[in-house]
């Protein structure tokens, strides 16, 4: 019997070895993957950075009569979208701010902002419009300030006036 060349050998089992480690074909795979995103129409109301529940009470503490200002903002009155789709904003007052003492007319209390430089305006009874066609596109179109004034009339007793303010979305048509 002959017996193969140590060389020769050496090689053969090379090769066999390298057979054994190495696929022999390639593989792959691959998977759609499909998402349904709903329609969303959903608001929140920020008042000193922190979310509020709406309607909300807002409460307000002056020493006498004149008007005060609450410039809205981080450290104010903010709305924030959450929506997907374009939204109409509305704002609406129950009614006059009631306290221990008696009223202080819906009209004494104003907005203005609504991050569109929205000029003073009283308060209502009934819905009003306040932003047309908000479209979110990034998170600083998000959250936009609500200034607030309110006229303290002469002669108002001292107490807490409270009035609830309302905020509806509604989708932009």
């Amino acid at each position: 019997m002959r017996i193969p060349h140590p060389l020769i050998f050496k090689i053969i089992s090379f090769s066999l070895a390298f057979l054994l480690f190495t696929p022999a074909y390639a593989t792959s795979a691959n998977q759609d993957v499909t998402v349904t995103v709903t329609e969303i129409i959903q608001i929140e109301t920020l008042w000193n950075g922190k979310e509020t529940t709406n309607p909300f009470t807002f409460n307000v503490y002056v020493g006498s009569w004149g008007e005060y200002y609450w410039p809205g903002g981080p450290k104010g009155l903010q709305i924030k979208s959450l929506s997907n789709v374009p939204i109409d904003l509305y704002v609406r007052a129950e009614g006059d701010l009631k306290g221990p003492g008696g009223t202080i007319p819906i009209e004494n209390l104003k907005y203005a902002n609504y991050g569109s430089g929205l000029p003073k305006t009283p308060f209502q009874k009934d819905y009003a419009l306040v932003k047309k066609h908000w479209k979110v596109e990034n998170l600083t179109e998000a959250t936009i300030p609500i200034d607030l004034y309110l006229n303290i009339p002469p002669g108002t007793p001292p107490g807490i006036y409270s009035v609830k303010i309302y905020h509806i979305a509604v989708k932009s048509q």
